[in-house]
């Protein structure tokens, strides 16, 4: 389903090019869990907004469904990335002024959903994550295991094919992050979601159908 083909990033920093992944070929299949592991400056982040579109490879391509992402303008890159794939990152990126109604009904605006449908969308996916007593609350007003919640509630608003999570227990405690990746195995199970989730804990990437090691910017 999604496939990075001889993937290379080299950010310039100085004098001396930062070469952050270094030839990277990685296909995922559809309705499979995948977890990347690796240390703190493997490249795992890297590899992950460039499989989602977020980024551009240096060189090297990423195929969704064998359409190759970084051959297409920039809006229809990022219409696909609106539409068919989901992002779940470390830090939420909740909208700190909007309800966490707001911030789940979010992408389906953007979409160009009516806001009535897109509304009632996600109070049903705030219900499923169980939100339903903080859907008017603020990200300021809830606990780390709430907000990510929230967040993946956000990522399925569009029923994406697709949901990247980017240490999604990050800036959680043992019991609350075990929570939130039983909540996205949960969606694997019985929504046939395809999820890769980058982490440096094994104990997460365990759970996974796959498991791939990142380290100086390749796979080994």
């Amino acid at each position: 389903m999604l496939e990075a083909r001889d993937l290379y990033k080299t950010y310039k920093s100085g004098a001396k090019p930062l070469h952050v992944l270094k030839g990277i070929n990685l296909s995922l299949e559809r309705g499979k869990t995948t977890a990347i592991v690796g240390p703190s400056g493997a490249g795992k982040s890297t590899l992950m907004h460039l499989l989602g579109g977020l980024d551009r490879p240096t060189k090297g391509k990423v195929f969704l469904d064998g359409e190759d992402l970084y051959s297409l303008k920039d809006s229809k890159r990022a219409e696909i990335r609106n539409r068919r794939i989901g992002f779940v990152f470390q830090f939420y990126h909740l909208l700190p002024e909007f309800t966490v109604l707001e911030n789940v009904a979010f992408p389906a605006f953007v979409g160009g959903i009516k806001r009535r449908i897109a509304i009632n969308s996600a109070r049903a996916l705030v219900n499923a994550v169980g939100l339903s007593n903080r859907a008017g609350h603020r990200p300021g007003e809830l606990s780390g295991g709430e907000m990510q919640r929230a967040a993946i509630a956000r990522a399925l608003i569009n029923d994406p094919e697709v949901i990247l999570c980017d240490e999604p227990t990050g800036n959680l405690d043992s019991r609350t992050g075990q929570s939130v990746i039983d909540l996205l195995l949960d969606l694997n199970k019985k929504k046939n979601k395809t999820i890769v989730i980058v982490t440096h804990e094994e104990k997460i990437a365990s759970v996974a159908h796959r498991k791939c090691h990142i380290q100086d910017g390749q796979l080994v």
